[in-house]
């Protein structure tokens, strides 16, 4: 009885000895601009809709293992909605790259001249060491208007480092990517309005 007693009390003591896993968690940020350049918009561009795919609605870090299978991190976590982490880096640096403040999806949406959406199909880690985002954008001209168009983005880049850090910075690279080409696009469109 006094044996089982002490075996107890040490197995206690060892449980409570051991600390959990810490869970680690990341954030989906735009790189901080040195100082604000930004001008006055010669167009109203909005930001409206950012949405992701199902499988990425969660706080676990996503990593295709197999072809077809997918594991989400229990330790390594994104400290917001990846929804908001994307709205946030996108906004910043398309308004990078535009020279000019993009609007957020919070209203005054009837006087933009342009309005986009954006959702993520697939953003996720591989074993093989490499991060992939795949996204569709549609910008359409100021509300009431008909013009309409849609685009893809579909890349992929190595982690710069090994294990989830390098995976989140890849991630962040990606969706810079993403949020360089959008105003690419839409820039395409400028000449066409002005033609019509």
């Amino acid at each position: 009885m006094r044996n089982a007693a002490l075996s107890s009390l040490l197995l206690l003591l060892v449980a409570c000895a051991s600390s959990p896993a810490q869970q680690t968690l990341y954030l989906l940020h735009p790189e901080p601009a040195a100082e604000s350049g930004l001008v006055g918009a010669p167009r109203a561009v909005g930001l409206a809709r950012v949405g992701v795919a199902p499988y990425l609605a969660q706080t676990g870090i996503v990593v295709q293992t197999e072809p077809g299978q997918l594991q989400v991190a229990r330790l390594h976590h994104w400290a917001e909605p990846l929804e908001a982490g994307l709205r946030s880096l996108l906004r910043a640096e398309m308004s990078r790259a535009l020279g000019y403040e993009v609007s957020d999806g919070r209203g005054g949406r009837a006087d933009w001249d342009y309005t986009i959406d954006v959702y993520v199909d697939r953003l996720h880690g591989s074993m093989t060491g490499r991060a992939v985002l795949d996204a569709s954008y549609r910008i359409a001209a100021r509300a009431g208007g008909s013009e309409v168009v849609e685009y893809r983005f579909s890349s992929s880049v190595p982690l710069p480092r090994a294990g989830y850090p390098g995976l989140v910075d890849a991630q962040a690279d990606l969706a810079r990517q993403l949020a360089r080409a959008i105003p690419g696009s839409l820039l395409e469109l400028e000449p066409s309005r002005a033609g019509s």
